[in-house]
């Protein structure tokens, strides 16, 4: 009888210690392939929010304020930003273009005071940079050169105000002066980064360029690529900027700006061994389950040895044994991975309040996203690790010398 053959009479002989061996493989390989999952839904999330509202794929900004970020030193600009923003427009390299004015400042309710954070756009601009109406939950955005907003559903909240309500915010200006402003709200958004929807708040840029006395500058240019890498794209926009004489302004791609990104190169270390954790623990069963095994059928293996199977194929048949059980435990663990990973891919994983005080452009709300490379790895893995688990085993029935064996008990 081929190898092939004997092993699967033996898993099917011993159907719970086959049985026990398949599902400590498929729960690793379930909880793998969700948790992979989830952390690309994370770094997918982390990446379009940091593109669409904090920093671009690359952002512009004059150096003196990345120098000196931490003073919100305004008075340093993006001067003539107009022209620039044509410019960038025509480059075949430039996606989209956002010039954006922030605009700190707080909002009161009574003798409550709370920070905000405005975002004055070019409404048709934005509207090419990203999917600016998906974010307005109730009411619609402002109107160009009006004094209209759109604020977050938390801000609303705290502040006590809906649609039709006018709101109040003191802010500092680029002179470093104190100026307030009035402004309907038309809007409710639900911004994806809860910072935004805490204390956020859009307006157009002309508004913003007047209430910040910008006298015609931006805060900062956001940009996107056609595509491809964005390190290549950092240093097409740098030499576009030395070209273009403006060497005040900075360069600086979103990796070294977003929060989120030095934590995802932390976290995916530690996801792979959390992963890797767990199926070790799957291969302390396989490994128990197979010694048992052998224990028990130490006779069957003297007298295969005395009909003349020894060493190497006793080996190769313990490890064909091991390969069924793998392919089973890893294939239906991956499988059933993929069929919960599915619907959380399309509902989400809402995450509430827990989400509210992480400092980093992490929504409250994931989705996780089937990476095809990842849940192939674990399944290969999976495969592996039963493999290797088998071998302490299986080299101590292959040193077992058939008369002794068949003396065994």
């Amino acid at each position: 009888m081929r190898l092939s053959g004997i092993a699967l009479r033996n898993i099917f002989r011993n159907k719970r210690r086959s049985l026990l061996s398949i599902i400590a493989l498929a729960v690793a390989a379930i909880a793998i392939t969700v948790f992979f999952s989830l952390f690309e839904g994370i770094k997918t999330n982390i990446r379009s929010n940091s593109w669409d509202w904090d920093a671009g794929e690359v952002r512009l900004r004059h150096a003196e304020f990345d120098r000196y970020e931490y003073l919100n030193p305004v008075q340093y600009v993006v001067t003539d930003y107009r022209d620039l923003v044509e410019r960038l427009r025509a480059h075949p390299d430039i996606g989209a273009v956002s010039p954006r004015i922030r605009v700190l400042g707080a909002a009161f309710r009574g003798e409550q005071q709370f920070a905000t954070l405005g975002l004055g756009v070019d409404l048709e601009l934005e509207k090419e940079f990203q999917d600016l109406e998906q974010v307005v939950a109730v009411g619609r955005l402002p109107r160009p050169g009006t004094n209209e907003a759109v604020i977050g559903r938390g801000l609303a909240t705290d502040l006590g105000v809906g649609i039709g309500d006018i709101v109040t915010f003191l802010i500092q200006t680029r002179q470093r002066g104190s100026n307030a402003f009035t402004v309907d709200v038309v809007g409710l958004a639900d911004f994806p980064v809860p910072q935004l929807n805490r204390g956020g708040y859009l307006i157009p840029i002309e508004n913003a360029d007047r209430y910040m006395r910008m006298d015609g500058a931006a805060g900062e240019i956001l940009l996107k690529g056609a595509g491809g890498d964005t390190g290549a794209f950092a240093d097409t926009i740098r030499s576009f900027v030395e070209e273009s004489g403006r060497t005040e302004l900075s360069v600086v791609p979103w990796t070294q700006v977003s929060a989120g990104y030095s934590y995802l190169q932390t976290a995916n270390i530690v996801y792979n061994i959390i992963a890797l954790i767990f199926f070790l623990l799957a291969s302390t069963v396989i490994i128990s389950t197979t010694m048992m095994i052998i224990h028990e059928r130490t006779r069957e293996i003297g007298t295969l040895a005395a009909m003349g199977m020894h060493g190497r194929e006793l080996v190769r048949l313990f490890f064909t044994e091991s390969a069924y059980l793998g392919v089973i435990g890893s294939f239906a663990g991956v499988l059933i991975g993929v069929a919960i990973t599915i619907p959380l891919s399309r509902i989400g994983i809402d995450f509430g309040s827990a989400m509210d005080m992480v400092e980093m452009d992490l929504s409250n709300v994931l989705y996780p996203v089937l990476n095809l490379r990842s849940t192939v790895l674990v399944f290969f893995f999976g495969l592996a690790v039963a493999m290797v688990s088998t071998y302490p085993s299986a080299r101590r029935a292959a040193k077992l010398r058939p008369v002794e064996a068949l003396r065994a008990e």
